[in-house]
């Protein structure tokens, strides 16, 4: 925000210039060079339900641990107000005099757009925020309200009852916002938990349980619930103009929003329901993105629990390294522990390399460029966190080569049945189509006849039907280039799935277990 000064621009003490003349100009204070001021005189007018004088600010900063003068407060105060983030109201009931009138009685509160700059700073941008509960109940009462809609909702898309309707739409949108709220970013709070360096071997196997235990329930109830809510907003639909209007018609703001002074709140415009309708996608929505995005981040936060473990125990050459750096700083034991660990061993001179060309010989140890050690390390013998764990590996290009094999097999396989069904019975046929021939035929020789068509035994094997009729004296046949297939008393008919063939003349009921087939290979036929 600080930039050349125009004639809008403003300037505080400090030269801290504002040039922007927008509703942005209510954040100016959360990055000022007196910021801790500003927020500490925000955060007492944002949780103050009636408007205070500098003299109640600053009795509350004191109570608040954060001690600041009246006429600091009063400066602290104009400022904010110059930048949109706070306002001043005259205090009539101070009037008693002329004097009264033109003194500074001025009673000050947030603005809209300074409350709202100063719950986002409390929420997102302060330190080490904490995470919600992913309100279940919320997702109970939209689920239920939903229902009941759609359960009281005529065919005739006209809403029975106004006022239950207006109700429940109130109630529908408010849970859903503030599980919304809770959703969003909630998945990357729970998975950065893991990386917790505080914890021993059994608190964070604890950890972890907790971790997974309360994911898997979460993303259950989200994934039910999404989907019943999605199952009435797709009865609702036709009706989703008038549960707009009815809500509108149920506002008590309803002449200002008709008139465009005010704006509905959600539920009152048709695209809200539609966004609602898209958001319990049970494919696509925010609830299944969230289930999705938590089961994926198992497997990290596993990975980042292994490397704790193995950064943390005794068992590396790195750890044990560090506890004898630690025996040997003790003043008693600790000359004679090194003594005993590193004296009969062969030294080497490390090597530093000077950042000054024009030196004649390389310095020596003591001269080198030194290392900076980090405070953790030194303190308790940890570097900190490992990092993130990496991106998913892209598996694009894999993905596409398999479906192209897959397409590439149905169409083949497609080729193979329709070939098989134009085929002249005993008529050889391409390998490929006899292998797809001889499949069904198997799965046909399985069945066993019965029934009153003892006569034939069909069925059906990956998109292509064979049907075998018991008829005496006649021998069934499929050729293929290096071999044949005889069915002795039987004739083989090949036909498309769901479709019935006549049965040719003479023929018996079968009562074989299973009809006998003879494999011939060409070469030796």
């Amino acid at each position: 925000m600080t930039g050349p000064s125009g004639p809008d621009a403003a300037t505080n003490e400090h030269g801290f210039r504002v040039t922007v003349t927008d509703a942005r100009r209510a954040m100016a204070y959360l990055v000022a060079p007196e910021a801790d001021d500003y927020i500490a005189i925000m955060a007492v007018l944002e949780a103050s339900v009636t408007d205070m004088t500098p003299a109640e600010v600053a009795s509350a900063l004191r109570e608040a641990s954060t001690p600041l003068n009246s006429d600091t407060v009063e400066t602290r105060l104009d400022q904010l107000r110059d930048w949109t983030a706070a306002s001043a109201r005259t205090d009539t009931s101070r009037i008693l005099r002329y004097a009264d009138l033109m003194a500074r009685n001025w009673r000050w509160t947030a603005t809209p757009a300074g409350r709202q700059v100063q719950r986002f700073y409390t929420t997102v941008l302060a330190a080490t925020p904490t995470m919600r509960e992913i309100p279940l109940s919320s997702l109970n009462r939209v689920v239920a309200s939903l229902e009941h809609l759609a359960l009281t909702m005529p065919a005739d898309a006209m809403v029975p009852d106004a006022a239950e309707a207006a109700e429940h739409i109130g109630r529908l949108f408010t849970s859903h916002d503030d599980l919304d709220m809770a959703l969003v970013g909630a998945e990357d709070t729970l998975a950065t938990l893991a990386d917790r360096f505080d914890l021993d071997d059994a608190a964070t196997a604890e950890l972890k349980q907790l971790l997974v235990e309360y994911a898997t329930r979460i993303a259950g109830e989200l994934e039910s619930g999404s989907a019943r809510a999605h199952r009435a907003l797709l009865a609702l639909q036709p009706s989703f103009a008038a549960l707009a209007d009815s809500a509108v018609a149920a506002s008590d703001a309803r002449a200002l929003i008709d008139r465009g002074a005010l704006t509905a709140s959600r539920g009152g415009r048709r695209s809200d329901w539609f966004q609602l309708l898209a958001w319990c996608d049970p494919m696509s929505g925010r609830a299944a993105r969230f289930a999705m995005r938590l089961v994926r981040a198992l497997p990290g936060m596993h990975a980042n629990l292994r490397r704790l473990h193995a950064s943390s125990a005794t068992a590396t050459g790195r750890a044990r390294a560090l506890q004898l750096a630690r025996a040997c700083a003790d003043p008693r034991f600790g000359p004679a522990v090194f003594l005993a660990a590193v004296g009969d061993h062969p030294w080497r001179k490390l090597y530093g390399e000077a950042d000054d060309d024009e030196l004649m010989r390389a310095p020596s140890w003591w001269d080198g460029p030194p290392v900076e050690v980090p405070d953790l390390l030194r303190a308790v013998g940890r570097t900190g966190a490992r990092g993130r764990a990496g991106a998913a590996r892209d598996h694009a290009a894999a993905r596409a080569e398999v479906a192209a094999r897959r397409a590439a097999r149905r169409a083949r396989h497609a080729a193979a049945v329709r070939e098989v069904l134009a085929a002249a019975p005993g008529a050889e046929l391409s390998d490929g189509a006899a292998r797809v021939a001889l499949a069904a035929l198997l799965a046909a020789a399985r069945i066993r006849a019965a029934g009153p068509r003892r006569d034939r035994r069909s069925a059906q094997r990956d998109g292509l039907a064979c049907t075998l009729f018991r008829v005496p004296g006649h021998v069934g046949l499929v050729r293929a280039p290096t071999w044949k297939v005889w069915l002795p008393g039987r004739a083989v008919v090949f036909h498309a799935v769901g479709t019935r063939v006549a049965a040719p003349q003479m023929t018996a009921p079968d009562p074989d277990a299973r009809a006998g087939i003879r494999l011939v290979r060409e070469d030796t036929a």
